[in-house]
């Protein structure tokens, strides 16, 4: 079985207030950076390349006590729209049985 592990990708920079609550992203292709404020820092400060997408989720949704299935579609759209931004690459995780 394999799933994605994401990891920022070698062409972005960022800055992080002190409490991680705030990211300021810029890929060093283009001219403006995003700036990434509470949930969305939360998932970017995850995204390290040592998780999967479905333990990502899972951290998450204990962090803000919720369920996972409540919140799959919103981590994956803003994993969908920085990765088709270039800002995060991704790279399969084989499990062995």
């Amino acid at each position: 079985m394999t799933e994605k592990v994401w990891r920022v990708s070698a062409v972005v920079a960022c800055v992080q207030s002190p409490d991680g609550g705030r990211v300021a992203v810029l890929h060093l292709d283009q001219d403006v950076p995003v700036i990434l404020v509470g949930t969305a820092a939360s998932v970017w400060n995850r995204l390290d390349g040592t998780r999967t997408e479905t333990e990502l989720i899972e951290e998450l949704a204990s962090e803000y006590a919720t369920e996972a299935s409540a919140i799959h579609g919103d981590v994956m759209g803003l994993i969908r729209d920085l990765s088709s931004s270039g800002m995060i690459t991704s790279s399969p995780r084989q499990w062995t049985l």
